[in-house]
């Protein structure tokens, strides 16, 4: 038998409030297939957000896809004045279970759901949510902004 202490169940790892990870993995599948239908028809496409008075670049590319499993690379990045500012997100999207995960963050790979602090990738503790809380919010705002109501593509 297990001793409880030590073993800590994967559905039991929280997010904000009460959010467990696979919840957040489950929201952003949904909110994946609601703004994003035209992946399962197009390679790659990119589109603007707005951000403050400017609006930063975002280009979406499906890296892999097969009959369970899709992977998308989304890099988003704006000129500021000083430098060019970048953020990318890959993304595992599990089509049988309907979840997508982030694997990898401003590339680095997040495996684990925790991590000891510190380790070598100064990752915070709890990286694997934040990663993938962030982008629960990111397409919160991307719908926000009208993307799956009409997508104009930029080229």
């Amino acid at each position: 038998m297990k001793n409880n202490k030590t073993h800590i169940p994967y559905k039991n790892i929280k997010g904000e409030g009460s959010e467990t990870l696979i919840n957040i993995y489950e929201k952003n599948y949904i909110r994946l297939k609601k703004i994003f239908p035209i992946l399962e028809n197009k390679e790659s496409y990119n589109f603007l957000l707005p951000e403050g008075k400017k609006y930063s670049k975002v280009q979406i590319s499906l890296t892999k896809a097969s009959r369970y499993t899709t992977f998308v690379h989304i890099k988003q990045s704006v000129n500021s004045k000083f430098r060019e500012i970048k953020t990318e997100i890959e993304i595992a999207i599990y089509h049988d279970i309907k979840m997508a995960e982030v694997t990898s963050f401003n590339g680095k790979k997040i495996f684990w759901i925790k991590y000891k602090y510190p380790n070598k990738n100064m990752f915070s503790k709890n990286e694997k949510i934040q990663a993938n809380l962030f982008l629960s919010e990111w397409l919160s705002f991307s719908k926000k902004e009208g993307l799956g109501d009409i997508l104009v593509e930029i080229i």
